[in-house]
């Protein structure tokens, strides 16, 4: 049987636990609701509960935990219930919809984990294609597994709010850094792109200062002095990454198959540019000599101009620490410093060729096209290949700054063994061109 207590704050609380569980009803105050009970569990716990006689039968609705829930809010949530039982309807059954609705819901949303592999099959797909490069996922790999997976991976990604977003990337930037911040925002904007709501659309970069290092003169002699101490193969990838210009990637990867030695170029294959477009890369005369000498070392059927030194099959990488070739390079040439933005990297190798180009009075378009930021295809047309002779004429001349020797050919010597390729008419139009030039 259930005896009557004023509800009260004092009156719950003097309620002891006995064997078994037992009610209480609210009564005894003008604010009492009817069929509001609380239950004391043997085990000392205490919870609301609201009873009601409804279609033929008893049916009990659990409202809430004492204290958790004051007496007050208690009653309140009473008559909320005690209103749904005179609209015809069962909380309980209202309670058991809902959480079906919930259950379905979430069996046919996805998690951000599977948002993420959907977006690795399509990047498969963009990569055979030749849309993408093996590389870009790589890096978005190694974004996901080291600084997000962990977090976010069983996250349902349509209950993932903007709020939510800005707060894992908060967190994310104390950990680790702006620039990983930055990287993994892009990653996540992608993943998200084909979704109805994107938590990170509004979200954007941080600003950071790009790198702007450069060798010397001095610098650059330094290096070369440090590669005679070093093995052919780390001395000729070196001198070919900065000879060229080119990313270290497709240095690194550079194969024997992408060489045309009879117009003297380098022609990367699109899966390897960044830019997404095939690259012809013009091939100087200390650069042609680097080849030489590797073909001379190379193995019958080798695929790699650059092979790794374990596996013929494989070609060398770039090892972080001081075991690389490259920490052991710029350590003898004294380009290592303890304050880690002002080592020289690789890729300011590239940087500084386009910089000491362009400082010399080099043409910034041609420049362009050296570093791959424009398609040159030498089968386009006669203007492609004036193109790729152009560059090579810039290249050679920089180059031979870099390294202390004499150019191939000066500009003026290029253009005067064009006009000498003219037909008499081209030349009289030439020369009324100049007069109405000067």
């Amino acid at each position: 049987m259930t005896s009557e207590v004023g509800f009260n704050k004092r009156n719950l609380e003097s309620l002891v636990p006995q064997k078994n569980r037992y009610r209480v009803s609210d009564n005894g105050s003008r604010d009492s609701v009817k069929g509001l009970l609380l239950e004391v569990m043997s085990s000392g716990r205490k919870y609301f509960r609201f009873r009601r006689f409804h279609l033929g039968k008893y049916v009990t609705v659990s409202i809430g935990q004492f204290p958790n829930l004051s007496v007050e809010q208690a009653r309140n949530r009473a008559k909320e219930v005690s209103f749904n039982f005179a609209d015809g309807q069962n909380p309980n059954e209202l309670k058991r919809q809902e959480k079906q609705k919930l259950q379905q819901e979430e069996e046919q949303s996805i998690t951000i984990g599977e948002l993420y592999q959907a977006y690795v099959e399509e990047f498969k797909i963009k990569i055979r294609s030749g849309e993408r490069r093996q590389k870009s996922l790589n890096d978005a790999d190694s974004m996901w597994r080291n600084h997000i997976k962990a977090k976010l991976e069983k996250l349902r990604s349509e209950s993932f709010t903007h709020a939510d977003a800005e707060k894992f990337l908060k967190l994310l930037v104390i950990r680790t850094s702006p620039a990983v911040r930055n990287k993994c925002l892009t990653l996540l904007k992608s993943i998200y792109r084909d979704q109805p709501e994107n938590p990170f659309s509004k979200i954007k970069k941080y600003a950071g200062t790009k790198r702007e290092r450069v060798l010397s003169e001095s610098e650059v002699k330094s290096l070369l002095n440090a590669l005679e101490e070093e093995k052919p193969i780390y001395r000729d990838v070196v001198m070919m990454l900065l000879l060229t210009g080119q990313r270290k990637g497709c240095v690194f990867s550079m194969e024997w198959a992408e060489i045309d030695y009879q117009n003297q170029l380098w022609l990367i294959p699109t899966s390897k540019m960044k830019a997404k477009k095939p690259h012809a890369v013009p091939l100087t005369k200390e650069s042609l000599s680097v080849l030489e000498r590797r073909s001379l070392e190379a193995k019958a059927g080798e695929k790699y101009v650059f092979p790794a030194i374990t596996a013929s099959n494989k070609h060398i990488v770039e090892k972080s620490g001081k075991g690389s070739f490259w920490f052991r390079i710029t350590e003898k040439a004294g380009l290592r410093s303890e304050v880690k933005s002002e080592n020289v990297t690789i890729h300011d190798l590239r940087r500084t060729i386009a910089s000491w180009s362009v400082m010399r009075g080099g043409n910034l378009q041609v420049t362009s096209k050296l570093l791959g930021h424009s398609d040159i295809s030498i089968t386009a047309s006669t203007y492609a290949h004036l193109d790729v002779e152009r560059v090579r004429a810039e290249l050679d001349v920089t180059t031979a700054k870099l390294l202390g020797s004499e150019p191939q050919a000066t500009r003026l010597e290029f253009l005067i063994k064009e006009v000498n390729k003219l037909s008499h008419e081209e030349l009289l139009a030439l020369h009324q061109h100049i007069d109405e030039m000067i």
